[in-house]
Order: structure tokens, then C-alpha cells, then sequence
């Protein structure tokens, strides 16, 4: 083991992992159900068709994952149902009359017409011709109609209105092809569409994720912009240095809970100062008395460092050192150096670790310092943090005092309060 280990930590709060995923799914639904409402009324707006209703699903922001799930759920639901029903209703639009597209003086049941001239071979081949294509361009818009633009329905409309009155092979086959044409490019449009509408929502509620500045920045340029594409990476980079002031407090606080179960002398500022400025020192406090008899003299203590992605723990000392005859000494002496190493890297280290693992807190030792190699370096820049039975006596006075950078006091011993759930702790900016 070792008086000093750094380690890469990292930290994955499932539930807003989970949470993110679900959201980001839930956006892109609620936009799909925006585009076919919006079908829907323009349906109904040019062709006059039944009423189709699309509700729009709505969830807390505060939502689980498991009403995210059930909200999600309902949407695809909504969804599947409304385009089945707009299909329906699109084939009915787009259907042609049926009739017969031969002349007159060919029909069986026709009556003879004394001034009606026999059809021309030229007039029965665009008489087919038109059949065909209506019946080519019937089938085109009941298949492609429901993915062109709302506002291109009538247009389509014009178009085949005007085939079912060509009058030349030409023509018909023309206005067929020309159909062909605005229906392939309205759905191109409409996809293109879809795409940066399915994008815009993603990108915004990513946001959600991001810190205050970053988000109200960027939710404006995506929102205003045509094609927020080029902004997608900008916007992850935003999530990721909000995740890491998030994640990193949320190891910091794990520390806290871990050493104050084993009573070192956290005080109630250890979370900040170690998400803050990244180094806090903590005295062993009660964890040292209870170590045996002159094991553990005070003045000895753990300094923790947390980095973005690296967490550094060593062992280090007050500038004067308790005696066993209850005076202070600036040098307690190789032996004594090496019994606290000793102690701490059997008896506390292993613990911490595992203890730290078991919040959820992935460590991967990358370095350790074995006992004896070195002595204990005294603690650097600030004054020596307070013990927990100082701080108890202090605070009784009613003198607290100026605040430490490291700590400023130790509490009374109280119940440990559950870990704020996810986007709940505070946020810091950096």
C-alpha cells in the first residue's frame, strides 16, 4: 500500500444518463407529432378532410426516468395512430373517380347519336394514355403524398386536376411527369425539414444539460439559426464542461460522506473547497484516537486533491506534531513518521477505497508512494486545519474565528443526510 496514490476517477450517475437518453428520444416524438398535426390541419385546410387530432405529449422537467419512459411511450402511440389515420384520409383525397375513359360511340351501353363522329384512333390513344397516367399518378400521391410539404398540397391538387384534362399523349405524360417531379422535391424539402426540426429540438434539450451561460448562448443561436448543425458540436463541448463541474462535486461529496463515516475531521465546507480550488486537508481527528494508544499523534492528516479526471490523496503534517507528554514537537521523528504511514496505508486506505467504489465512483490507481520511502511533507499553504475535539471547544466559546482555507470547523456529530439526487446539487462556474 502506499502513504500517497493518485488515481483516475470517473462518475456516471446512471439515473441521468438514463433520464438524458429518454429525454433526447421524447423530443424527437414530440416533434414528429408537431409535423403531423401540422399535416393534419393543412389537410383539412385544403382538401376539406375529417377532422385529425395529434396531441402534443407534455412531461415535467423534473421527470424521472420512469415517467420519461411512460411519457415516451405514449407519444410513439399518438404518433403510429395519427399517420395511420392520415394515410386513410390522403387516400381518400387522392383517389380518382372512377370512369370510363373511352369515347361515347365506344361504350356498349351509348346511344346512337346521329351528329357524334366516330372517334379518331389519335383520340382513343390519348383517352388511354390519360387512364394510365391517372391511374400511375392516383397511386403516386396515396403512396409519397403524406411525406410532401403541407403547403405543396395544393399544387399537387392543380397538377392532377390538370392531367385528368390533358387532351394529347403529350400533355398527360408531361403533366405525369412534372408531378412526379413536385411530389420527389416537396419531400425532399419536408425531410430536410424534419431533419433540422428533429435536430433543433435534440440540441435544445441537450442544453438543459448545459450551465447557465453556455445555455442561454447557445439556445439562442440554435434556435435562431437555419441549420443548427454546425452548432452540434459546440453544444456537446457546453454538456461536457457542465458534466464535469456536476460529476466532480458529486465525487467531491462522496469524499466527504466517506471520510466524515470514518470520523476524520471533515468540516461542512469540504465539498466546496474540494470542488472549488480541487485541495483540501482533513486531520485524522477521531479516526487517529481511536487508532491505539500514541499510534496517531494529532498533527497528522490526509491532504485530497480532485482534478477534472484525477484524484491524488497524501499523507501530511501540522508544522508542530503532538508528543506523548502532551507538548508539540516540529520534528516527530522517522519512526514516528513511519508508524502513521504504516497505519494509514493498511488500516485506512484499502477502506477508503472500496468505500469510495461503492458510491459509485470508479477509481483506477495510476501511481502509489510505499510507506517509509520518504518522510511526511508538512502541509503546504495554508494553516493547519483544526481537530474535531478544538473545533468542539472553539465553537462552545463562541470565538469561531477567521475561515480557514482548508476547513473551518468540524461538526457535532449529526445524521448523514441522503446525496442530493442528480441535477439538484449546486452548480458552479467556472
Amino acid at each position: 500500500m502506499s502513504n500517497s496514490a493518485a488515481y483516475q476517477w470517473s462518475y456516471v450517475d446512471v439515473e441521468a444518463e438514463r433520464r438524458r437518453e429518454l429525454r433526447a428520444q421524447l423530443a424527437q416524438e414530440i416533434t414528429r407529432s408537431r409535423d403531423l398535426r401540422g399535416q393534419a390541419k393543412a389537410l383539412r385546410r385544403v382538401h376539406r378532410t375529417a377532422r385529425v387530432d395529434v396531441h402534443v405529449v407534455s412531461v415535467a422537467s423534473q421527470a424521472d426516468s420512469g415517467e420519461l419512459a411512460a411519457a415516451l411511450e405514449s407519444a410513439r402511440r399518438v404518433n403510429e395512430r395519427a399517420e395511420a389515420e392520415l394515410r386513410r384520409v390522403a387516400a381518400g383525397i387522392w383517389s380518382v373517380p372512377a370512369q370510363d375513359d373511352r369515347p361515347a360511340a365506344r361504350r356498349a351501353d351509348a346511344k346512337p347519336v346521329a351528329t357524334t363522329a366516330r372517334p379518331s384512333a389519335q383520340e382513343e390513344r390519348v383517352a388511354q394514355v390519360r387512364a394510365a397516367k391517372l391511374v400511375e399518378a392516383e397511386a403516386l400521391l396515396e403512396r409519397d403524398g403524406p411525406g410532401c410539404e403541407p403547403d405543396d398540397l395544393p399544387l399537387l391538387a392543380r397538377r392532377l386536376e390538370a392531367l385528368r384534362n390533358a387532351n394529347s399523349v403529350e400533355s398527360a405524360r408531361t403533366l405525369f411527369a412534372d408531378l412526379g417531379v413536385l411530389v420527389e422535391r416537396s419531400r425532399r424539402r419536408r425531410r430536410g425539414a424534419a431533419r433540422t426540426a428533429a435536430l433543433r429540438a435534440l440540441l435544445l434539450d441537450r442544453l438543459e444539460d448545459a450551465g447557465p451561460d453556455d445555455r442561454r448562448r447557445l439556445a439562442a443561436a440554435v434556435s435562431e439559426a437555419p441549420d443548427p448543425a454546425h452548432l452540434a458540436r459546440e453544444v456537446e463541448w457546453a454538456v461536457a464542461r457542465a458534466d464535469t463541474v456536476r460529476y466532480r462535486s458529486a465525487v467531491a461529496d462522496t469524499l466527504m460522506h466517506v471520510l466524515r463515516e470514518r470520523d476524520y475531521a471533515v468540516g461542512d465546507d469540504f465539498t466546496d473547497l474540494l470542488a472549488g480550488d480541487g485541495s483540501v486537508v482533513v486531520p485524522f481527528g477521531a479516526a487517529a484516537e481511536a487508532s491505539g494508544e500514541a499510534a496517531v499523534p494529532e498533527g497528522y492528516g490526509l491532504r485530497v486533491m480532485l482534478a477534472e479526471d484525477r484524484l491524488t490523496t497524501a499523507l501530511v503534517r501540522a508544522p508542530e506534531v503532538g508528543t506523548q507528554d502532551g507538548g508539540t514537537t516540529a520534528d516527530p521523528g522517522a519512526e514516528t513518521d513511519s508508524r502513521v504511514q504504516r497505519w494509514f496505508c493498511e488500516d485506512q486506505l484499502p477502506s477508503l477505497e472500496d468505500a469510495i467504489r461503492e458510491q459509485g465512483v470508479d477509481l483506477d490507481r495510476t501511481s502509489a508512494l510505499p510507506p517509509g520511502v520518504r518522510r511526511t511533507a508538512v502541509a503546504p499553504d495554508a494553516p493547519w486545519p483544526e481537530t474535531a475535539r478544538a473545533h468542539d471547544d472553539h465553537d462552545a466559546s463562541g470565538d469561531r474565528g477567521a475561515r480557514d482555507r482548508t476547513q473551518n470547523r468540524r461538526p457535532r456529530k449529526k445524521p448523514r443526510t441522503a446525496r442530493p439526487a442528480y441535477g439538484q446539487e449546486r452548480q458552479r462556474e467556472h
